[in-house]
């Protein structure tokens, strides 16, 4: 099943994107997730990383999953559009004031090291704008290199940290460089979360990469990153999604 899944995105992945650095070659299925009054249809779409990895062996699974798939876009009719914020590496007190400036909630992925040098400041972020803090595994590994008890590791105890210091258990894990296998998808449901999230679209350095097309669509899910050029980033954010006819929304909104 899940080999057939990574053929089928490998073809939707060659050309432009694999060419980029910020789309990895995942080794999970596609799904879309529905808006919040509905269920919708399964529909494919790429995910990014700051680096390019290579295909390795899929683990095959007797055991059906829940979590059977990835989250690449939410299935919407709703002009909306989704910001998720990765890793916590760079914090700087104005980071705080650039998502207020523009009004602006977003899903944090955060690595479970970065959270340990300084929960106050994701803290401080969650309490200011309304964002939420969600899942990115202890010290971001390639999971797919890892068996599944070290997987379920990874992600349950970073669940069980993010529970105690800021009051909410995730719902959502991001694996890192977008590469998981069925191990992944497993662990995560065993470790309580509801899905598994990667992206459509990357804001790096104000330059944005699209998976297909060149302007965000409805339900489209947007990666960056806590890095220098964070405000640059945000105001590239917000000038595609309203050149695209779109409003930033909160992904926990519209994933149940």
């Amino acid at each position: 099943m899940n080999r057939d899944r990574t053929s089928r995105r490998r073809f939707l992945l060659m050309g432009s994107l694999l060419g980029t650095g910020l789309f990895g070659a995942a080794a999970c299925g596609t799904t879309a997730a529905t808006e919040p009054a509905a269920q919708g249809a399964r529909t494919s779409a790429p995910e990014s990383s700051p680096r390019t990895v290579p295909d390795r062996p899929v683990t095959e699974l007797d055991t059906k999953t829940t979590i059977d798939d990835v989250t690449y876009k939410v299935d919407t009719d709703e002009p909306v559009v989704f910001l998720t914020i990765d890793d916590g590496v760079t914090r700087h007190a104005d980071m705080v004031d650039i998502l207020e400036e523009h009004d602006l909630k977003a899903t944090l992925f955060l690595t479970d090291q970065y959270v340990r040098q300084d929960a106050d400041f994701f803290r401080r972020l969650r309490d200011r704008t309304g964002s939420l803090i969600e899942n990115h595994t202890l010290d971001h590994p390639d999971l797919t290199t890892l068996p599944f008890d070290e997987q379920r590791r990874q992600i349950s105890e970073t669940s069980d940290h993010y529970q105690q210091v800021f009051g909410r258990r995730p719902t959502l894990m991001r694996p890192p460089y977008g590469e998981c296998n069925d191990d992944t998808l497993r662990a995560a449901e065993e470790s309580g979360l509801k899905h598994v999230v990667h992206w459509t679209a990357v804001i790096d350095e104000g330059a944005i990469q699209y998976a297909a097309g060149d302007h965000l669509e409805p339900g489209d899910i947007v990666l960056m990153h806590f890095k220098e050029a964070f405000r640059e980033d945000v105001e590239r954010f917000v000038a595609e999604a309203r050149r695209s006819g779109l409003r930033p929304a909160l992904l926990e909104d519209y994933l149940n």
